[in-house]
């Protein structure tokens, strides 16, 4: 793929974007997030679109919001789910565009709108008042979502090896990427990032060099052992961000109870090994 074609088609697509968006009196605001704003952007990243409307308008926005990019330019498909009030869409060569509706009523500072932003349309100076007060909002996790974190990588590590030890290696491989989600998550807690919306995303860039080799070590084929090694690798990470975890915050919760529920693991495999 020409990567000079990509970008060109890319600043393409949103021009045509936004020339939809500012025809329509019920349209408030456009602005920007993501890689783009942040300077970080190459020709294979996307659009992310921010969209601010009137509150009676926005119930229409998200119902349209499969039809509309169809007049955008060189559509191919939509992805979405269900429920949701936003929409990503596909453009030939290989672009896509990230659109979502927001409601007037519910646009509100926001630690998310704190990071780096372009405001591409303002007239009434909405994002302007919303986003400055976003600048400097900190991303707390609440004990109780840091307590559910906790336990919810623990599940994904047992079972796991549940599913190791009954023989079903393509179940368990999937079940291995879940892990690494808790662990990248927990990794960008204990080192002050933002919490990402998509937790493998530039993750090279970004992870400590622990869970780095961790990663590194946990990719290998479908047999048993090389599930259980990449398992152990993982595992072995986590614990040490269990002790960190407990150390730098008042957890609900005791950490003799969180490091039996790994050593459990790690114990009964090396006792096999």
């Amino acid at each position: 793929m020409d990567q000079d074609l990509l970008i060109k088609a890319r600043s393409q697509l949103l021009t045509n974007v936004l020339d939809y968006f500012v025809q329509k009196d019920t349209v408030l605001g456009l602005f920007l997030g993501g890689s783009i704003p942040a300077g970080i952007a190459d020709a294979y990243s996307d659009i992310d679109l921010r969209v601010v409307v009137t509150p009676d308008s926005h119930p229409q926005f998200v119902e349209n919001r499969l039809i509309m990019p169809e007049q955008w330019g060189d559509f191919l498909f939509n992805e979405w789910r269900v429920g949701t009030e936003h929409c990503v869409s596909h453009f030939r060569p290989f672009g896509k565009i990230d659109v979502f509706y927001l409601n007037l009523e519910e646009f509100r500072p926001s630690p998310w709108y704190g990071l780096p932003t372009d405001v591409l349309y303002d007239p009434q100076g909405v994002l302007a008042d919303v986003i400055g007060k976003s600048r400097g909002l900190p991303f707390d996790m609440s004990a109780e979502e840091m307590n559910r974190t906790i336990g919810k990588g623990l599940a994904a590590a047992h079972e796991v090896y549940r599913r190791i030890r009954r023989g079903e290696f393509f179940y368990s491989q999937t079940l291995l990427e879940e892990f690494r989600f808790y662990l990248a998550r927990i990794d960008d807690l204990l080192n002050d990032r933002p919490p990402q919306a998509i937790p493998f995303a530039r993750l090279e860039e970004r992870v400590s060099d622990s869970v780095a080799l961790a990663f590194r070590q946990s990719y290998g084929g479908l047999e048993r052992s090389g599930l259980e090694t990449s398992l152990m690798s993982l595992l072995r990470a986590y614990r040490r961000q269990i002790v960190a975890l407990h150390d730098r915050f008042s957890l609900l919760r005791p950490i003799e109870n969180d490091l039996h529920a790994v050593d459990v693991i790690l114990g009964e495999w090396h006792e096999r090994t």
